[in-house]
């Protein structure tokens, strides 16, 4: 019932946006090479925006199941965990990504974040084929949580149809407000004691699922994951 809920808080988020949304804001641009420079991340973290304890960058796409994109050059999209799913799911072990060539489909299953004994599917934001791998993150996946929008990138989608795919996609205000659904979608699996600690100063706490019993952890990822 609260997919369901969610769900269509999301939907009614997209039609208000269609009608009221004016201004296209600008893209991010991402550089070609395996991990962004340094300077590029930094300038990424001054101009996000933090709700409800989580970073979201303005002028990327957020899919509803917390993948972000971002397009690169006419075809070619950048892709990554936003900062909610990075936190969520704390401390990866391993996360295994498609190989180059594979064909992606919007919203289909993309790759898989393990964590111990558990498996966590996550869905692609783009259609298209892989052209690149951020192989530093297979090796290091806690890069994923030091730089989720810079260095923690995790591959790159050559998308013949970038601009219709990238319209399916949330940014903005409405982005916003799909987040403060989905923090309040998983403080009501937690209880009011623990609730209380999920922040550290203004941002989320690190590790979210240490919140949870251990049995719960992929029902609850699932359902925020849309997997």
């Amino acid at each position: 019932m609260v997919a369901v809920l969610v769900l269509a808080t999301f939907i009614c988020f997209v039609v208000v946006d269609y009608f009221l949304h004016t201004r296209r804001p600008r893209t991010l641009q991402v550089t070609a090479s395996s991990a962004q420079p340094e300077a590029a991340a930094r300038a990424d973290a001054e101009t996000a925006n933090i709700v409800d304890g989580f970073e979201m960058v303005p002028a990327i796409s957020y899919h509803s199941g917390h993948a972000w994109a971002a397009k690169e050059t006419r075809n070619v999209v950048r892709v990554g965990l936003d900062d909610f799913a990075v936190r969520l799911l704390g401390k990866v072990d391993r996360i295994n990504l498609p190989a180059r060539g594979r064909w992606l489909r919007q919203g289909e299953k993309g790759w898989t974040v393990v964590r111990g004994s558990h498996s966590f599917e996550m869905l692609s934001p783009i259609e298209g084929e892989v052209v690149d791998v951020n192989t530093e993150v297979m090796n290091d996946p806690s890069l994923m949580h030091r730089e989720p929008y810079g260095a923690g990138w995790l591959l790159a989608v050559n998308s013949p149809a970038a601009d219709s795919n990238l319209k399916n996609l949330l940014r903005g205000r409405v982005a916003q407000q799909w987040m403060e659904v989905s923090v309040e979608t998983f403080r009501t699996h937690v209880s009011p004691a623990a609730g209380a600690h999920l922040q550290d100063g203004g941002h989320a706490i690190a590790d979210l699922l240490s919140e949870l019993p251990e049995e719960r952890w992929e029902e609850v990822v699932g359902e925020l994951f849309l997997a």
